[in-house]
């Protein structure tokens, strides 16, 4: 993917039309000018780029604007947009980024309290079998018979 900047001219292309149409014009000289620029089929024009366009109306569009295209061969598109965002795309960036940031925050956490809960789970299982285990064995001792060669073994013993 290439990236370039580039200096458009909207004025030639909106100059001989009805001054309610300027901008519209703007827009799709913008298109045109970065298919014939990047030899691409196919623009993809950011929001910002839009809103710089008609930011002073349907009537008066800038008469030429600074952009970055990011141009993608294989594909045969062209992404344009605003070489330098203006403070309110920033500030949504930034908002988009710290909430992003503090959802991974949360799931990292419900993850961990997850993981936890199971390793504690798997403990009491552990204890509830060593304890079945230890009940059994009390129980066999208790029921064992003692034959008369143990006994005869236990009494040389003492």
């Amino acid at each position: 993917m290439a990236e370039q900047i580039i200096t458009l001219n909207l004025r030639r292309g909106f100059i001989n039309v009805p001054t309610w149409r300027k901008s519209k014009r703007a827009a799709e000289e913008v298109r045109a000018q970065v298919m014939h620029y990047a030899k691409v089929n196919d623009v993809i024009i950011s929001k910002w780029v839009n809103e710089a366009i008609w930011s002073r109306g349907g009537k008066n569009p800038p008469p030429k604007i600074k952009l970055k295209l990011e141009i993608d061969r294989e594909k045969k598109t062209a992404r344009v947009e605003l070489f330098e965002l203006p403070a309110k795309a920033k500030r949504e960036a930034e908002a988009a980024k710290s909430k992003e940031e503090k959802q991974k925050k949360t799931d990292a956490a419900k993850k961990a309290k997850e993981e936890k809960e199971k390793k504690d789970e798997e403990f009491k299982k552990k204890k509830e079998e060593e304890q079945q285990k230890i009940e059994e064995a009390k129980k066999q001792k208790a029921h064992a018979k003692v034959t008369k060669e143990q006994e005869m073994a236990m009494s040389k013993q003492k």
